[in-house]
């Protein structure tokens, strides 16, 4: 369970505040359930790939109109990710509707945490921790289409 973790900052503020709300989806997957649906799903070998190096996924999605205009995942969280300085920031987009942050933490060629943070028309927390190398995201993240950000063929 989340709320017992503490090393990822923003991460379990988010998930504890938000988890029972009605209108937010809360997922947590671990390592094991990933590798097990990565067996059995129809994926070409990158995307394959991809989900045998992930050991944790934990995403908080605002599902509900109402509350989406009423709160910012990006705004509440953004300035409490930073300010720890344990994530950097890999890529910023903002526009007026919306505000992305991709928060990682490196270490030589591979991503070992990523923080992606929406917030704005649309709200969203994705955490995933592993072992990711850029290169395997690159066909993989799609900027111009929100909901297909991550696309996996499953």
């Amino acid at each position: 369970m989340l709320s017992s973790c503490s090393y990822e900052p923003g991460v379990s503020e988010a998930y504890n505040k938000y988890r029972f709300k009605d209108g937010v989806v809360t997922v947590s997957v671990p390592g094991w359930v990933i590798h097990l649906a990565a067996g059995f799903a129809d994926l070409d070998e990158s995307e394959r790939e991809l989900l045998d190096c992930i050991d944790r996924v934990k995403v908080i999605a605002v599902d509900d109109a109402d509350l989406n205009q009423k709160i910012n995942l990006h705004d509440e969280f953004y300035e409490r990710i930073a300010k720890r300085g344990e994530y950097e920031e890999l890529l910023v987009v903002r526009d007026e509707k919306e505000s992305v942050t991709i928060f990682g933490i490196m270490d030589d060629d591979v991503i070992r945490e990523m923080l992606i943070l929406v917030g704005g028309e649309d709200n969203a927390l994705v955490y995933i921790k592993g072992e990711l190398k850029p290169e395997m995201l690159n066909d993989k993240i799609d900027m111009t289409n929100p909901d297909r950000f991550l696309s996996l063929n499953f």
